[in-house]
Formats: structure tokens, sequence, C-alpha cells
């Protein structure tokens, strides 16, 4: 038998690890469902969804963790019920477990999504910005040299899987400071221009976002909110693997939003 973990020992290593204390969350951070004792094999993905319980019970996986936990959110019943009941099911009965971490793993100084962005764009992190709770989600990296728009948005799109899906170039031609918050994160646009950032790079937006970059004077990329978070739970099952000995596999489920 290969190796193993007792689920309440893998909860403690998780928790260590993503500190999810640290942060002031909108949803369950941590175990959300129960359904082993022991851990033999993790699936990571984004989000909690019936197609990645089915690629970990075809993975014979033990335990599902994921960065987007749909039912658990703060405003979710949570009540095992219709649709959502259906997945708690799947997973009672595959003896399936469920971890969920938001902020912990968008925040995470080694592999945290924004922190891993910064890397694959060749940024050095100098400072973390939009603070929920004790810790920083975002993130700020510079480069020692500034580059233009043109080679900003290059090297941009060879960072993510599919690209640069919005951008809205309206600031200065030398971008040296960039803003990163993944996911949803243009919520920390105006904290990101105070703090003297030249771009921001975030991957999902609403609609006042392009008119304030465009009126600010200010650049913006988005680049899809699952297609920015890829980078956490793709990096937590490597550590899981290296780390804890015990078998982890990302699986990517792609979401073009």
């Amino acid at each position: 038998m290969g190796t193993f973990m007792d689920l309440k020992d893998f909860s403690v290593w998780l928790d260590n690890l993503l500190m999810p204390a640290t942060f002031k969350d909108y949803c369950v951070d941590g175990l959300c469902v129960e359904a082993s004792d022991k851990v033999t094999k993790v699936v990571t993905g984004v989000s909690f969804r019936d197609r990645l319980i089915e690629r970990a019970i075809e993975e014979g996986a033990d335990a599902i963790v994921v960065h987007h936990p749909n039912g658990f959110w703060n405003g979710d019943s949570k009540i095992p019920v219709g649709h959502f009941g259906k997945r708690v099911r799947e997973l009672m009965k595959n003896g399936i477990s469920l971890y969920g971490f938001h902020l912990p793993l968008d925040g995470h100084p080694e592999i945290g999504n924004n922190a891993l962005i910064a890397g694959a764009m060749g940024l050095k992190v100098v400072k973390g910005f939009m603070q929920e709770g004790d810790g920083f989600v975002g993130r700020i990296g510079e480069w020692d040299t500034p580059v233009t728009k043109e080679r900003f948005v290059e090297i941009a799109g060879k960072a993510f899987p599919a690209g640069v899906q919005n951008q809205f170039m309206f600031g200065t031609d030398k971008i040296r400071r960039v803003a990163i918050c993944s996911g949803s994160g243009a919520s920390g646009l105006e904290e990101a221009m105070a703090l003297g950032c030249d771009a921001f790079v975030t991957g999902e937006i609403k609609e006042s976002v392009p008119i304030v970059v465009e009126e600010s004077g200010f650049n913006l990329i988005a680049c899809g909110h699952h297609r920015t978070e890829v980078f956490g739970v793709r990096a937590l099952a490597e550590k899981i693997t290296a780390d804890l000995g015990v078998p982890a596999v990302f699986v990517d489920i792609d979401n073009p939003v």
C-alpha cells in the first residue's frame, strides 16, 4: 500500500501551511465534508463541481481540495438538499472528503495564486496589499527595468493558460510596479493606484472597471477568474506529493470566465 495519512493529520498539515485563521474570508476554509478517516490520494481543483467529483472517483482519490468551495460560501444554506445534497452524497458514497481554501490560496507567499503569478511574470514581490483580517490577499511586484505596454501584455499573455482576455491600457507606457490579485480582485484597484502601481493584473472584472481605469489613466488586464486561479491548487498538489509522499494531482476543468 502507498503512503497515506490520517485525515486529522492531513487537516493539521493544511492548516499549518495555509493558515486560514489569518484571513477574514467569505466561506468555510478547511474541512467541509468528512467522508473518510484516511487520505491516500488527493485531487485538487479550482472549483467544487460535479465533473471534479467524477474525476476524483476516476483517480481513486479520497480527498479533494478546492479554491472555490461552492455550497460553503457564507451566503449558502450549507444544508445538503437539492443539487448540493447530490454532490455531498456522491462524496460520502465514494469516501471522498472535501476541503476548501479560498483567500489562503490567493495570499500564500509561496504557493498562493498571486505570488505565483508574479513569479510567472518575472516580477519580484515587494509587498502585499488588499488586507483581509491579518493577511494580505494581493501582491505587488516590480521589475528592475520598466517595460512598455506592449511588452507587459506579451509577458502576461505567456503567463496565463489562455493569455490576456481583456486589456485596458490607459496609463503610463513605462510599467515597472504591478499589482496582482487573481479572480475577481479588481476591488483592490484604487488601493493599487494609491500605492504607486503602474498596472493591475486580475481575472474577472465588473462593468464599471474599464470606466474607472479609463478615467483614472491607468493600465489593467483581465485574464479570467478561473485561469488566474489554477496556480495555487496546482502548486498545492505538487507540495502534497513532495512533502507528504501522498499522491496528489491537479485536475483542470477549464472555465472561460
